[in-house]
């Protein structure tokens, strides 16, 4: 879904979302909305271009879990490297409440590369382009690793988590709630079913990704 001209619904305290030129991109992720803004700042005397998503959470965010998320970003990046883009979290207030915003530059997004319905034009690409094989496998064998020995599922719930550029880059470009823990299944008395469903998916998809590997190297 996307809204052309427009502005962030939000009041924004470290933004002027009021001259803030926006397009909504995604309200349908489960954590958030996701915004572009593109635009140019003079610096240094030259004059640069800035293409950016603004991403905003559905819910307020407090001081503590700014942390955990700003931490749990930095660990998923320190594992795979490029293929999660640098994000910058702003604790900040959105309509009168304490919270957080995550900027992160804009991924031009081709295919959801975790949807079963691409796979026919997706495995011979990754067939053809090892540095596309290589952070394939890098990422499922990360996930896989997180999941057999800490209980972390990597979320790829989210629409369009896991995506493909036109130049056949691998992102990762999920920023709030990287992870699902699916001890807290068997820790709490009561759990989510919410949270068992986003966690059976992750996996599934994760199998996928296994699977579209394995065709991708038939292809080969």
């Amino acid at each position: 879904m996307a809204r052309e001209d427009d502005r962030i619904d939000n009041r924004i305290a470290c933004l002027r979302t009021d001259r803030l030129p926006a397009t909504l991109i995604s309200d349908a992720g489960y954590h958030c909305e996701v915004w572009r803004s593109s635009g140019s700042v003079i610096r240094d005397g030259e004059r640069q271009t800035l293409d950016r998503v603004i991403k905003i959470p559905r819910l307020p965010i407090p001081a503590i879990e700014v942390t955990i998320l700003h931490r749990d970003h930095q660990r998923l990046q320190a594992a795979l490297g490029d293929i999660v883009p640098r994000t910058v979290y702003v604790r900040t207030v959105i309509d009168g409440q304490p919270s957080a915003i995550a900027m992160a530059p804009t991924i031009r997004r081709w295919f959801d590369v975790a949807n079963p319905i691409n796979q026919s034009e997706l495995a011979p690409m990754i067939a053809r382009d090892e540095r596309l094989h290589d952070a394939l496998r890098h990422f499922i064998a990360t996930a896989e690793q997180w999941y057999e020995r800490e209980d972390r599922v990597i979320d790829l719930y989210g629409v369009d988590n896991l995506v493909l550029d036109r130049n056949h880059h691998l992102h990762y470009i999920d920023s709030f709630g990287v992870f699902f823990h699916a001890d807290l299944l068997e820790i709490l008395p009561d759990p989510d079913p919410g949270l068992a469903e986003r966690i059976r998916l992750s996996r599934t998809r994760l199998e996928y990704l296994n699977h579209l590997l394995e065709i991708a190297d038939e292809c080969a």
